[in-house]
């Protein structure tokens, strides 16, 4: 069944007229009669009588009537569909960001892409760059926001931003006076690090040489938040990235390292652009532009 034979039919079936059917789709007269012969002959009966210039609808007629017209309204909100997706006004996006990424500097770039684009269903985990990028590889994902992955997941990987560890410490810690902070004043002191498998832990323990017998204890929190508020409650100093965001007026400040420099660069992460929807790629730009004011946001060492 020929798409343009059904329109002629609904057409012609709603003016009760081949020439008015004509003319509201731009068909010469003949064009009409020759799409509706065509039709009866592939369905194999009879769907209009002639009465003189008007035409009566036939019983088989009047039921494929009520059946094309949900038919075509399906078929023009498919075609709504897919016309939003291509732009990026519908279709899905899943990806997932590291902390504090994720919630320092994403969320009112996600705030604003839902707000603009409701018909996209959103799904945004927070994660550790290894899961991250496995998932990504894995298909799970569309992109990240991570460190950069193994070169044996073949990801392609986009730098955004270089993040710099800092020390976090309550505003009535003595080294709180201190504009930077050196490895050995953390001497005896309990340093607050996040889990093993973070990216942030993985550059604290490069920065401070494993190697060698530290004389201070960690305690593991997964959390950044946790670790803010137990600085708070003046239990501990964090390792903890350089974002303004983290700090607390009268409360908590972060304080650069001064003999060393853990850097780490964040960025996407991705199989390639080709495969992925219009309204990631949407997206991934929003983010991009956001990270191109990030150094306002980040606290500089």
């Amino acid at each position: 069944m020929d798409i343009r034979a059904i329109k002629t039919f609904e057409a012609c079936v709603r003016h009760g007229h081949f020439l008015k059917a004509a003319e509201e789709l731009r068909y010469a007269p003949s064009t009409v009669t020759l799409q509706i012969q065509r039709l009866e002959a592939d369905l194999g009966a009879s769907l209009f009588v002639r009465d003189g210039k008007r035409v009566i609808v036939t019983e088989a007629g009047r039921w494929l009537y009520q059946e094309v017209s949900t038919l075509l309204k399906s078929i023009g909100s498919i075609r709504q569909t897919v016309s939003d997706i291509a732009l990026g006004d519908n279709g899905y996006v899943r990806f997932a960001a590291i902390e504090p990424v994720a919630s320092q500097k994403l969320a009112a770039v996600i705030a604003d892409f839902c707000k603009t684009r409701p018909k996209v269903e959103f799904i945004m985990e927070v994660s550790g760059s290894r899961t991250i990028a496995e998932r990504v590889r894995n298909g799970e994902l569309d992109f990240g926001v991570c460190s950069a992955p193994k070169a044996g997941l073949t990801l392609e990987f986009e730098p955004l931003i270089e993040e710099r560890l800092g020390i976090m410490l309550n505003t009535r810690h003595p080294l709180a006076e201190n504009d930077s902070i050196t490895m050995s004043d953390l001497l005896g002191q309990t340093l607050l690090i996040k889990e093993p498998t973070c990216i942030y832990r993985e550059l604290w323990e490069t920065a401070f040489n494993p190697d060698e017998k530290n004389d201070f204890s960690c305690i593991e929190v997964g959390s950044f938040f946790v670790i803010q508020q137990m600085v708070k409650a003046e239990f501990g100093i964090g390792i903890v990235p350089m974002y303004n965001g983290l700090e607390q007026a009268d409360s908590v400040v972060i304080r650069s390292f001064a003999d060393v420099n853990p850097v780490v660069t964040i960025g996407f992460a991705y199989k390639n652009k080709n495969y992925l929807g219009k309204a990631s790629l949407l997206l991934m730009n929003a983010i991009r532009e956001s990270f191109n004011q990030f150094g306002t946001d980040v606290k500089k060492s």
